[in-house]
């Protein structure tokens, strides 16, 4: 349980350390590191990291979105688990990165309707490539080697 407490943690300070950068980060990374690591648990680490995500910075309608948006990835990484292929982990990262103005949109669609809903994830679509960019980009590179020492360290513990 600490484990997956910390894994909620590293997500927030990984996202504190990046912000200078706008929408890159390894959030998506993250959870897909911790889903591999220890499969369903992971939705605890992304729950920890949902909360503290509000307690920093408001619990406004944005957060809202970050209840399903973020656990949404942990049921798409256990249906290709057995992949090892870090451009298959790459792709699913940046199609979240790329689908995240879309989804974080909805709760603007109840609250303003339709017209409310399209412009806001259109006003947000520059930032959902980069996001796209971002989270593709170190997902490729990363998650590899990280899923490999994070099961590493599971063995030792």
């Amino acid at each position: 349980m600490c484990l997956l407490a910390l894994m909620g943690a590293l997500m927030v300070a990984s996202q504190l350390a990046l912000a200078a950068l706008p929408n890159i980060h390894i959030v998506a990374l993250l959870i897909i590191i911790t889903t591999l690591c220890f499969s369903w648990q992971a939705l605890f680490s992304v729950a920890v990291f949902v909360m503290l995500e509000g307690l920093f910075f408001g619990f406004g309608i944005w957060w809202i979105s970050y209840i399903y948006v973020w656990p949404v990835l942990v049921p798409l990484v256990m249906l290709l688990r057995n992949n090892t292929s870090a451009l298959v982990w790459a792709i699913l990262a940046g199609l979240h990165g790329l689908l995240f103005g879309a989804m974080t949109a909805i709760p603007y669609l109840f609250i303003g309707g339709w017209a409310a809903a399209v412009s806001y994830w259109i006003a947000g679509l520059g930032f959902d490539f980069v996001h796209c960019a971002g989270n593709f980009a170190l997902t490729l590179v990363l998650v590899n080697p990280l899923s490999s020492l994070c099961k590493r360290l599971l063995e030792k513990a």
